[in-house]
């Protein structure tokens, strides 16, 4: 391949054909979004043509697990490989199903899967991206987090500036919540400068993680199982108290090195169904209070947009409609919902390959512009 002039012809195109891959916190599998995208920055429009969600087999989910509770060279090499393989089959698929052609593809977007993140010192995805450049013949965007924490930023969260591309157009404040293993905020205004993004706390984290303890379910469906149990408020309470994430000013970011089967034990609640519920209500409970903290202090905000697999919880969103009964509280269509992320990062390898640098001091604390990602070619 001819590099110089394959990023030539990308960019002179009008309408980039995009495909975006996202693997998120809960490790439940890649989400895969095939994206025409017109224009950069501010000017971007975009078309979702088709996305599907193709999940993990249980030896990888188990393989991850504990990876993340007992890191191992040999472990972290393999799943390198595996998410890698596995990215090249969900985009066959995709395509496959689709019946959008490969040769229509112009470029990959892949988050890779995050295995560790220290805010502002390392955050590591993997699944191998030139195995995927080279299988699929495309090139490929890849590292987006590594660019923002060199230049002194958290790494995370990435996606609040393409909600400010989508959604910084009008005149309304919004605040947008993505609730996927880690619940991540962002409030829109018209102004890039004026954006505040950051991880509130747990998502579904905590609650599949006892679901899977005690129920042997990947997740709690619709949030039926946490219906049946009784909220332990002083447990919430108390376990707040000792939540030292949520006690510290934005710019900050999370994962499951903190929220993970140890801060579960914390709860002390030995019913299953009221384990569920009280977990629930405490993943609702530390989003109220981040935006109590933070946001509502500074911006007069009327309406909140949920997204993300968390936004299916229908007794998570009761209890956030509880908390906030003032507060116009919206879900996401089910289709923008579950491929959101994946939607964005086709974007963000958009303003890759437009050589457009992200700008996300107000986010993630990083001095200065930069352009995420790096490249992988077949």
């Amino acid at each position: 391949m001819d590099l110089i002039n394959e990023l030539l012809r990308i960019r002179k195109k009008k309408v980039r054909r995009i495909i975006g891959c996202m693997s998120g916190t809960s490790f439940d599998g890649i989400d895969v979004a095939i994206v025409d995208i017109d224009g950069v920055y501010t000017n971007t429009k975009y078309q979702l043509l088709y996305a599907d969600t193709f999940e993990y087999p249980q030896t990888l989910k188990e393989l991850l697990t504990r990876f993340t509770n007992h890191p191992g060279m040999e472990d972290l090499a393999l799943l390198d490989w595996w998410i890698g393989k596995l990215h090249v089959e969900a985009i066959c698929e995709a395509l496959e199903k689709s019946g959008i052609s490969k040769e229509s593809v112009d470029l990959i977007s892949m988050h890779g899967q995050t295995v560790w993140h220290d805010p502002k010192k390392m955050s590591l995805q993997i699944g191998n991206a030139d195995m995927v450049s080279s299988e699929i013949g495309k090139l490929v965007v890849c590292d987006f987090r590594s660019g923002d924490i060199a230049t002194g930023g958290e790494g995370a969260p990435l996606t609040p500036y393409v909600d400010y591309i989508v959604f910084g157009k009008g005149k309304k404040t919004i605040l947008l919540n993505n609730i996927g293993g880690i619940s991540n905020v962002t409030v829109v205004t018209d102004d890039l400068h004026d954006l505040i993004a950051f991880d509130t706390g747990p998502g579904n984290v905590l609650i599949n993680l006892a679901v899977k303890r005690y129920f042997n379910l990947e997740y709690d469906p619709d949030g039926e199982i946490a219906s049946k149990g009784v909220v332990k408020e002083e447990v919430v309470h108390r376990v707040l108290k000792s939540d030292e994430y949520t006690h510290i000013p934005p710019p900050k970011s999370t994962g499951r090195e903190y929220y993970n089967s140890t801060f579960l034990d914390r709860f002390q609640v030995s019913d299953p169904y009221d384990l569920v519920a009280t977990v629930t209500y405490y993943t609702a409970y530390t989003m109220y209070y981040a935006y109590k903290r933070f946001i509502f202090p500074k911006y007069d905000v009327k309406y909140i947009y949920l997204s993300g697999g968390g936004a299916r919880n229908r007794t998570l969103v009761r209890y956030l409609r509880n908390l906030m009964p003032k507060k116009r509280i919206v879900r996401f269509s089910d289709t923008f919902s579950k491929y959101k992320e994946a939607i964005w990062f086709a974007i963000l390898g958009n303003e890759f390959i437009n050589s457009y640098p992200s700008d996300l001091r107000s986010i993630t604390g990083a001095r200065k512009r930069k352009i995420l990602g790096r490249l992988a070619v077949p």
